[in-house]
């Protein structure tokens, strides 16, 4: 896959000073390029047999929604605050620049329900330690973790469940 990384844009000191944000946009415009990128998760996918992927706002909606329609299971959305309706369960949690909340609908998930966590991009694991433990106390049942990319230099594995599997296609 890291013949991919000529896809993906590189833009210096974005969202904040210091940080080199990895742009999938120009994956997303490229059909070709964007089915070969996902085909490998869709059959991973299929054999772990999730009842839901959940997909952590925004950019791994993306995806998310896109491999749920095509293995015809359900996606429950991971949003920021006050984007959901109804009564939310939420998280805080820090950022390699920050701090952010997570919410999801308190009755979204049926108790036990198998649920994979996916995300465009795996960097110090923050956001998906934060979306997987809020997908436990909502009564999911966590399966594992799906990215595109992981930024391996962050260790970001280190702050997830290693029980569970985790599944990475580009690595820097």
């Amino acid at each position: 896959m890291d013949h991919l990384k000529k896809y993906i844009t590189e833009i210096n000191d974005y969202p904040k000073e210091g940080i080199v944000f990895k742009d999938l946009n120009p994956i997303y415009k490229e059909p070709k390029i964007w089915k070969e990128l996902m085909f490998p998760l869709q059959n991973l996918i299929s054999t772990k047999k999730p009842d839901y992927i959940a997909g952590i706002e925004s950019r791994g909606f993306i995806s998310a929604s896109a491999l749920a329609f095509k293995l015809e299971i359900g996606l429950i959305t991971i949003r920021k605050p006050n984007k959901l309706p109804g009564e939310v369960i939420g998280t805080n949690y820090k950022l390699e620049y920050g701090e952010d909340r997570l919410e999801i609908q308190r009755n979204i998930i049926e108790k036990d329900s198998k649920i994979l966590l996916f995300d465009d991009l795996l960097a110090t694991g923050g956001t998906a330690g934060a979306a997987g433990n809020l997908i436990k106390k909502a009564g999911g049942n966590l399966i594992g973790y799906a990215f595109l990319v992981e930024l391996t230099e962050l260790k970001g594995r280190e702050n997830l469940d290693s029980n569970l599997f985790l599944e990475t296609l580009i690595k820097y």
